[in-house]
């Protein structure tokens, strides 16, 4: 029993040491994006105060933002893995429902495969019908013969 004790305080230190990286990460991804906003009006500004070479500024410009999306990509990648320890540590998916970008995506799914699967039935449904008033309409129908065009000349 006491064993058991120790494991699940150990499972709890780690699920707390995951919340906390994934607070810390909503803080970078927070900072990112700010930056994304702040450092090309930054370089902007310098270009118009400065005047010299506009491509050097282009450069510097297209550079950082690569760098900064490159940063915002890492860190939402190791959130997601981050999420992916906590749920394998904590073996429940609603324990952890505090994704940075789509939380919800899961359900989602759900919901649109629910969509799906009620229009295939109206689908099927109405090929049913459609076919069971064709029938009864070729059934009410009387045969008749085709006249060939030789018949009448």
């Amino acid at each position: 029993m006491e064993e058991n004790a120790q494991y699940k305080q150990i499972l709890q230190r780690l699920a707390a040491r995951e919340k906390e990286l994934h607070a810390a990460n909503e803080k970078r991804i927070r900072a990112g994006i700010q930056c994304l906003i702040f450092i090309p009006m930054l370089f902007l500004f310098l270009l118009f105060l400065t005047e010299s070479s506009k491509v050097i500024f282009l450069a510097l410009w297209i550079i950082s933002l690569f760098l900064i999306s490159s940063y915002l990509i890492y860190v939402e990648y190791m959130d997601f893995q981050a999420r992916e320890r906590l749920l394998l540590y904590q073996q429940d998916a609603e324990a952890f429902d505090g994704a940075l970008i789509g939380s919800e995506v899961e359900q989602l799914e759900d919901k649109m495969l629910e969509l799906l699967r009620q229009i295939e039935e109206k689908k099927a449904e109405s090929r049913r019908l459609f076919m069971s008033k064709f029938e009864s309409k070729l059934e009410s129908k009387p045969e008749s013969e085709p006249k060939s065009d030789l018949e009448g000349k």
